[in-house]
Formats: structure tokens, C-alpha cells, sequence
């Protein structure tokens, strides 16, 4: 039978073609026939002992792929080493090496083939070179070169920033609203250094209320079709470690003259949006602005000055009584939100803190206080409204979407909790969900909520986040599971996410009647969002992926310190070769390596869940003390050893609240 799905391929030589609602296809590596990762494909497939197995067919749409590696020369050609394994060889032909020399660290442009044939090797041509600054620590070079970010920008990129820098504010602000009076502010972390949003509240005769949500107006300095514009599509976001960042924009864009920086004039594309007293949307009204940003608040500060335990250092009164009212509406923002039915819950970031030294001197959990969530719903309903308006004119969108759930990773979830004791009204509701395909995010809500202040509350929350899909960016509106909703989109964060400012240039469009009147146009406009829906997509995987990575050697590096010490943990999973323990605090996860690898495969067939081979007899989501016994600084992985299982008499073996 022939089947059509996206392949993604295995860094050991095979892969998998992923079917709509159906078995995926094993593919092995002489049956990819010149097909790559993210290539949608037809496979003929047939089934053995093993389940499904195909060979490719044909393939509809290829992916674009970069690929990085250290360049070396041979007598004829080149070829790049790739720091990822990769299906075929990359062969560079003369004159494709571009400025390359021997050695040099590279992103390369893969040539794929035209048409279907067996082959063990591909030709490419180098794009760029991976220059790194000297200052930067081997750890984010090693993850740079892999995933192939750029770290600088070239002198060209870099001084056609610094022409558009050079904006004619007293030719602009005449042709757009004049927003300098307003209260305005912007709230983010203490090293937040570029700004791309500030916030206002104001409070009308007839009681009820304006929002504003003003963006910084990047569409207005990179325009489509520059040299500007095709460096920022090809990064599609900046990317943030913990001691340094890769912005999207050169600095003098990013860090200068876009940032929304306090007391300064700024171009802005804003939203005024008329809310009721308890957060029901009465209308609204996307323009051109120009905006004077009144103060830099941080989120360490507005916490305890919303908590009523501190002060503001860098406000005056009237800002003050703006913040505590945009926090009341934030308030009744986000219960709407829960009534409709959304998904919420807490995943703390992992936070790193460096000391001069360079080296990690704190692993620890970031968690949303107040702050964050108002502005995190002032965002979310401006992203809303702007959607709206986009459909309203009529106007093509790129969405952001998050599709629903399959029903096998849900029945999964609901035996996972069902393990660890999920009260059984519960379990019983959810099962039902997962059959009728009703009410599951508020159903995941609840046992959020019986879990919250548990040990096993992030247990529970990292199991739910890996049932659901993931979000992307669509030319068309496949809805929003998490949210709950249709029409969402991200226009708040242009300067570090390129989907923001191709949203604004659609806005803009509208705004200065340069909307699509062609049938032909439109299409044209449809086929580009379509491609720049799956181009940004697969850029924020590689971005988040580097990220995490980046996290991973910084935790490791910092237990290299605390080797040989004892911690609490949680059971996250077991696996036939051992179980994975989260330490409670710092928050790193490793691996206890099971001793009689036959008994515990033996157990897993049995759908046990335990592992008997080690001390006690040890479950999913059991709290455990765990010893460090090593750490590998270069692949960031911690290896445990079991001090101490659940068949103790100590409250060691307790469960969580929904025991």
C-alpha cells in the first residue's frame, strides 16, 4: 500500500515515514533514496514481523537543508565533516567553498538530488562560515558549530543595519498617532537588554478600560527583499544562553534604535484594545504609532510591589496605580481564559547562574510570579486581536498553532497517572476525554491542580507537556489546542522572532491600503506564508534545541562539583537498560543504570513498571535518594546509584497529593 507522510530520519541510518493517524513506516537507509529529514514522501509499504516497512516512492516537498561541519579540502573537491550524523556524505565541488579554507568551521547549502536513485553521497556548496568570538566559552561554540548559528554578522548585513538605523522621526511622526504622552512601560528581566514591547492602562468615564500594547515598528527599518531582511529570515530567532546571546538583528537594531528604551522616542506598531471591567472584549484598533517609553520596570521588582512586599525603585505613583490596574485585568484576562477552557500550567524554566570565573555558580527554577503573567496576557489577547483584524480586512495570516493530542500518547498519559495514583474519578474522566475527544484541556487542568505544591507536581506536568503536540507556525488555522481557541498568531517579539515581523508587514499592509486585490497576488502572498510557516518552524526547533543543549552542559558542569553527594528525586521513566530520576533540587535529571539488565527487560515485558535488579523495588514516579556517581561534562549526562528505594519505613516513599 502507498502511504504519504513527513520522513524523519534516525541518526543511526534509518528512518521513519510519519502517516496521518496511522502506524508509522520503518524506512531503512538503502530505501531512502536520496529523501532527508523533513521531506514529505510517498513510501510503498508493506508489513513484516516488525510492523510496517516501505521504500520512498516519491517525494513531494523537500526540505531546504543547512548543514554544519569543519570544511576540509582534497585534491578535486571538498567535503564537510557535519557535526550531526547526516544520511549521505556532503561533497563540496570546486568553486562551491566559497571563502572557505581548509579547517574552517561551515554552514553548508545541501544540493539534493532532482530525482529518485540510490545514493551514498550529496553535493553542497558553502553558505557562510561559522565565526565565533574569541571570548565565547567552548561549550556555546561547540553548540553553535553544531547546529550551525551564526554568531556575527557580516560587514555588509552590519552596515546596512547601521544606515537603517538613521530613522527620520520628524518625517514619521507627522503620518502617525502620537503616542508620547501616554503612559507607557516596558516589564521584563533584569538582563533584558533589547525591548520590543510597553504597556498601558487607562481607565475611561464610562468605567471601563484601554489596554495598550505597543511593538517596536521593526517592518519600518527591514524591509523584504534586503540583504537585512534575508539575514534575519535565515536565524528567525535569536537565540539565548545563559552568559550571551545571538540576536536575530544586529545590535544597533536589536539592542539601539528599536529598542523601546525609557524617555526615548520610538516607532511602534500598537493596539488599543477596549476592554470591559472584567476583561470582555469591546473592541479594538491596530495603528501606527510613535511612543516615549516612561520607565524600564523589572519583573524582580513588580513581583513583590504587586505582592505588597516592596517598592518600585524606577516609578512614580502613576505608574504605580497603571501596574496594580493592568494586574486586576490581568486577573480577569486569565480566568476567561481558564473558563474557555485553556491549558495552564507552571513548567519552571531551568535558570543558570555565571560567576566571574566563568563557571556555573547556581543551578536553580524560574518560576512566573505576577509580572510575568501580565504581561504574558497583555500578549496573548493582543496577538488575538491582531489576528482578528488581519481576518477582518481579509488579509492572509501565518498562524501559530498547536494541534491536538493523538489519542495513543493521551491513553499513554492517562496510564502513566493512573501509576503513580491518580484519583480515580479522574483517571476515569480523562479516559473517557481521550474516547469522545471532549473537554481534555480542562480535564488536564484539574489534575494540574490536584498535583500543584506536590513533589510530584513537575513530574505531572513534564508527562502532560510530552503527550501534547507541538506548536508551529501555519498558513492556515488549524486552531490553538493549548489556548483553546482559533485566530492566534505572534505579533508582540519582532525583534527576536521572525514570524512577529512578517505579521507586522501584513498589518502594515492593511494599514496603508496595500492589501492583495489580485486573486493572483493573494495566491502569491499564501505560497509564501506557506513556506515561511515551515522554514521558521523547523528554525525555532534547531533554536530551542541549542538552548537546551546549552542548559544540559552548563547543569553538568556544575554537579562535576558535587559528585559522590546524596539527593532527593522523582522516578521519571524506566527504560529495559535503567530509570531516570529527576533531583529535586538543583533541578537536573539523570540515570540509574540497571545491574542485571536481563531481569530488568524481563520486567518490562511484564508491564511491571519496576525494576527489580535494583534495591527495593523501585516505580514510576516514586521518590528515591540518589547518589551522584559521575558526570560526563561533554555529553552532559549524570549517572546515580540508588541510596535508598520506596520499601523504606521513612517518609521518604511518600507519593504526591493525588495518591
Amino acid at each position: 500500500m502507498k502511504i504519504k507522510g513527513k520522513l524523519s530520519w534516525n541518526p543511526k541510518g534509518f528512518a521513519f515515514v510519519e502517516s496521518a493517524g496511522g502506524e508509522d513506516v520503518f524506512v531503512p537507509q538503502e530505501s531512502l533514496l536520496g529523501a532527508i529529514d523533513g521531506d514529505i514522501v510517498d513510501v510503498w509499504a508493506y508489513r513484516d514481523r516488525k510492523g510496517l516497512r516501505g521504500e520512498v516512492l516519491t517525494i513531494h516537498l523537500r526540505t531546504s537543508p543547512l548543514v554544519s561541519g569543519r570544511f576540509r579540502t582534497m585534491k578535486k573537491s571538498g567535503m564537510l565533516e557535519t557535526f550531526d550524523p547526516f544520511p549521505y556524505a556532503v561533497v563540496i565541488p570546486y568553486g562551491s567553498h566559497g571563502q572557505a579554507k581548509n579547517g574552517d568551521v561551515v554552514l553548508a547549502a545541501i544540493d539534493l538530488p532532482g530525482r529518485l536513485k540510490k545514493t551514498s553521497s550529496v553535493t553542497g556548496r558553502i553558505e557562510r562560515l561559522l565565526d565565533i568570538p574569541g571570548d565565547i566559552a567552548d561549550d556555546l561554540r561547540f553548540v553553535a558549530h553544531k547546529h550551525g548559528i551564526s554568531w556575527r554578522f557580516s560587514s555588509e548585513v552590519e552596515r546596512q543595519a547601521e544606515s537603517v538605523s538613521r530613522i527620520d522621526l520628524a518625517r514619521e511622526i507627522p503620518r502617525r498617532k502620537d503616542l508620547r504622552d501616554r503612559v507607557l512601560f516596558t516589564i521584563d528581566g533584569i538582563t533584558a537588554k533589547d525591548f520590543d514591547d510597553a504597556v498601558g492602562m487607562e481607565r475611561l468615564e464610562d468605567g471601563t478600560f484601554v489596554l495598550t500594547v505597543a511593538i517596536a515598528d521593526v517592518a519600518h527599518v527591514v524591509k523584504k527583499g534586503t540583504l537585512l531582511d534575508a539575514e534575519a529570515f535565515a536565524r528567525s530567532f535569536s537565540v539565548y544562553f545563559p552568559e550571551a546571546a545571538i540576536p536575530m538583528l544586529p545590535e544597533v537594531l536589536s539592542n539601539g534604535i528599536m529598542s523601546l528604551k525609557p524617555n526615548e522616542d520610538r516607532l511602534a506598531v500598537a493596539v488599543d484594545i477596549h476592554l470591559g471591567p472584567r476583561g470582555r472584549l469591546i473592541g479594538y484598533e491596530c495603528f501606527e504609532a510613535v511612543i516615549r517609553s516612561h520607565a524600564r520596570l523589572t519583573y524582580e521588582e513588580v513581583n513583590p510591589f504587586i505582592s505588597g512586599e516592596g517598592n518600585l525603585q524606577n516609578a512614580d505613583n502613576e505608574i504605580a496605580d497603571r501596574l496594580l490596574m493592568l494586574h486586576r485585568m490581568a486577573v480577569n484576562l486569565y480566568s476567561n481564559r481558564r473558563k474557555r477552557g485553556c491549558l495552564d500550567f507552571d513548567i519552571p524554566e531551568v535558570g543558570i547562574t555565571i560567576g566571574h570565573d566563568g563557571d556555573v555558580d547556581r543551578v536553580y527554577r524560574i518560576k512566573r510570579g505576577p509580572a510575568e503573567r501580565l504581561i504574558e496576557e497583555c500578549m496573548l489577547l493582543a496577538n488575538h486581536v491582531v489576528c482578528s483584524f488581519l481576518e477582518k480586512h481579509m488579509m492572509p495570516v501565518l498562524y501559530r498553532i498547536h494541534g491536538a493530542p493523538k489519542a495513543d500518547d493521551l491513553f499513554a498519559l492517562a496510564t502513566t497517572l493512573k501509576e503513580i495514583g491518580l484519583d480515580k474519578d479522574l483517571y476515569s474522566r480523562l479516559y473517557s476525554a481521550v474516547h469522545t475527544g471532549r473537554h481534555i484541556p480542562a480535564i488536564m487542568q484539574d489534575i494540574t491542580q490536584l498535583y500543584k505544591g506536590s513533589p510530584l507536581e513537575g513530574f505531572v506536568n513534564q508527562h502532560i507537556l510530552r503527550s501534547l503536540m507541538r506548536a508551529r507556525y501555519s498558513h492556515e488555522d488549524l486552531g490553538h489546542f493549548g489556548l483553546a481557541t482559533t485566530g492566534y498568531l505572534h505579533f508582540t517579539s519582532p525583534i527576536r522572532r521572525y514570524p512577529d515581523m512578517i505579521i507586522h508587514r501584513l498589518v502594515k499592509m492593511v494599514l496603508l491600503s496595500r492589501k492583495p486585490s489580485l486573486k493572483k497576488e493573494r495566491n502569491k502572498l499564501l505560497k509564501y506564508l506557506k513556506f515561511a510557516g515551515n522554514e521558521t518552524s523547523t528554525k525555532e526547533q534547531k533554536t530551542n534545541d541549542a538552548m537546551f543543549e546549552v542548559i544540559r552542559l552548563k547543569t553538568a558542569s556544575f554537579m562535576m562539583k558535587h559528585v559522590g553527594e546524596v539527593f532527593d528525586g522523582v522516578v521519571t521513566s524506566i527504560l529495559d537498560f535503567g530509570i531516570f530520576v529527576e533531583i529535586f533540587d538543583p533541578p537536573v535529571d539523570g540515570l540509574i543504570v540497571a545491574h542485571d539488565q536481563k531481569k530488568a527487560a524481563k520486567d518490562r515485558k511484564k508491564k511491571t513498571k519496576t525494576l527489580q535488579a535494583l534495591p527495593g523495588t523501585v516505580s514510576l514516579g516514586d521518590i528515591v535518594r540518589v547518589r551522584l556517581a559521575r558526570v560526563d561534562p561533554i555529553k552532559g549526562h549524570l549517572d546515580f546509584t540508588l541510596e535508598r528505594s520506596c520499601d523504606n519505613s521513612e517518609p521518604l516513599n511518600k507519593k504526591g497529593s493525588g495518591r
